[in-house]
């Protein structure tokens, strides 16, 4: 029997396909505005939004001047800067990220599989009305209890404020008997090992783990992932 009660699951890139929801919500907005781009530009704009979020993980920066800047700082490597505002951008961006609920094969079984014997609950960090609506259009929802959106929270993962968060949402009680399972070490897996919870590391690339960031199992698929789970 297993020793978990409560499994807080990752949206993006654990169960969620964000790669593609992103390349095509970003795609749909640069053709709206008609702003010229390549893939070696989307890739830029990836990296920009990636230094950001980081940043605003590590308290850094509000989740406000993230969404403000992260257009306005791709704009301006662009040549000519289109002339164009990031805040609108942004605003269009949520609006089409909104729209997608892409999942991963294999991941609507999973989570009908688990939820026959574990409470289980969407951890995420974001945007509050475009996380939302991907997870309620999705058909996963009827699996899940509840989402828990940092931008509700206060706090984005990995800081204990957010965890603190979602346990008194839930119950403290269940601490003891709860895991969380994402992709990313920064985030699910330190913000577990703060929160004081057990971690799986969803690493279906088998990327090398360089950090000193040490999750307490690793699983490379869904199979493993429900074999460690249900054992």
């Amino acid at each position: 029997m297993s020793k978990y009660k409560t499994l807080l699951f990752d949206a993006d890139m654990t169960l969620f396909d964000f790669d593609a929801a992103e390349k095509a919500a970003f795609g749909i907005v640069m053709g709206s505005f008609g702003i010229q781009y390549d893939e070696e530009g989307f890739e830029r704009y990836k990296k920009i939004n990636k230094d950001l979020w980081d940043e605003y993980g590590r308290g850094e920066i509000t989740k406000e001047f993230l969404q403000s800047e992260r257009f306005s700082r791709f704009l301006a490597t662009l040549e000519p800067v289109p002339d164009a505002d990031g805040s609108t951008l942004n605003s269009a961006y949520l609006d089409a990220l909104a729209d997608s609920s892409e999942l991963f094969d294999g991941a609507i079984e999973l989570c009908r599989e688990l939820s026959a014997q574990f409470e289980m609950y969407i951890v995420t960090n974001g945007v509050s009305y475009t996380q939302k609506k991907r997870f309620f259009a999705s058909p996963i929802r009827e699996y899940f209890r509840d989402i828990f959106v940092s931008e509700d929270a206060g706090a984005p993962k990995p800081q204990k404020e957010y965890f603190d968060y979602v346990f008194s949402k839930i119950g403290e009680g269940k601490r003891s008997g709860a895991v969380i399972i994402g992709d990313s070490l920064a985030n699910d897996i330190a913000g577990g090992i703060c929160a004081g919870i057990d971690t799986v590391w969803y690493n279906p690339k088998r990327l090398i783990n360089t950090t000193d960031t040490v999750p307490t199992h690793e699983v490379h698929d869904y199979r493993e992932l429900s074999s460690l789970l249900t054992r």
